[in-house]
Formats: structure tokens, C-alpha cells, sequence
């Protein structure tokens, strides 16, 4: 069996910033048996969550992009503080690789696009909808329905638009 890590982060108390959050703590209903960690944004005590694991898929909002995106991750060769979050997903894959020498054998970033980032605790119906939609994903792919270059076809990177 593929042990998988999920990361959902963001800041729940900006409105559609808690994207992230929202979807995986709708997978950790589903599914007890995956490791979920929900969080405002990634430290480098994350690193050990995803040692060794098969699969780390992290989850958050993201105004680059209109439809919810897929990108495969690679663990960063230098650790740079990010904009908005304490770290990138490459740096905490980075920290795992160097610290433990066991990175993820693959690592997803989903995007879920997020259309206000104001003030406040509901989202927008819009990001709802694509929290949805992220979630059927990531439940496909936790169940073996999909793989991840479908999704990479179906859901391409901001950089492949």
C-alpha cells in the first residue's frame, strides 16, 4: 500500500486562503487511515512528516491561476524564505532530503484558485466549488482510480497555461 502525505495549509481567517486547509480536512474525514497535516503555513518540522513517504501531496490557495493546477515537485537545492508562507513545498522537500536523506518517492503540489483574500472565515462559492473539485482529485488519487500524470494532464501547472 502507497503511504501518502497530505498537507493542506493556508490562512483560514482570509477567506479563500484556507483553501488548502478546507480540502484536507475533508480527505482526513474520508480517509483516517492518510496522514493529513493541516496547517497556516509549511515549517521545516514538516520535513519529518513526509520522510519516507511515498507520496506527498501539499494543498493550498493560489491567486496565479483560474482553475485548480497540478505541479510536480522537486526538492529545492537551497532553502529561501517564501512570500506569504514560511516555506515553499520544494524548500520543506529539500529539508527532508537533506536531514533525512529519504525524500517522498513523488510530491504534488494542487493549487486551488482563490478569488478573495479578505478579511473573514467563509470562502467564496467560486473556491468552493474548486475545493470540491481538488478534493475529487486527491481522492482519486489516494484511492488508485487515477494517476498522477493524468491529473497533470487534466489539471496542468500555472506554467503550462
Amino acid at each position: 500500500m502507497t503511504k501518502t502525505v497530505v498537507i493542506g495549509y493556508g490562512n483560514t481567517l482570509r477567506r479563500d486562503d484556507g483553501a488548502g486547509v478546507t480540502a484536507a480536512e475533508r480527505l482526513a474525514l474520508e480517509f483516517p487511515e492518510t496522514d493529513v497535516v493541516t496547517a497556516a503555513g509549511l515549517s521545516p518540522e514538516m520535513a519529518e512528516s513526509v520522510a519516507g513517504c511515498d507520496r506527498a501531496i501539499f494543498v493550498d490557495a493560489s491567486v496565479r491561476t483560474k482553475n485548480v493546477c497540478v505541479t510536480r515537485l522537486a526538492p529545492a537545492g537551497t532553502i529561501q524564505k517564501g512570500d506569504g508562507h514560511s516555506l515553499s513545498p520544494e524548500a520543506v522537500l529539500g529539508i527532508c532530503s537533506s536531514l533525512y536523506g529519504n525524500p517522498p518517492g513523488e510530491a504534488l503540489l494542487v493549487e486551488i484558485p482563490a478569488f478573495d483574500c479578505g478579511f473573514g472565515e467563509s470562502m467564496s462559492a467560486a473556491t468552493l466549488r474548486l475545493v470540491d473539485c481538488s478534493v475529487q482529485l486527491i481522492r482519486e488519487l489516494l484511492t488508485g482510480e487515477t494517476t498522477p500524470e493524468i491529473l497533470l494532464y487534466l489539471a496542468p501547472s500555472p506554467a503550462d497555461d
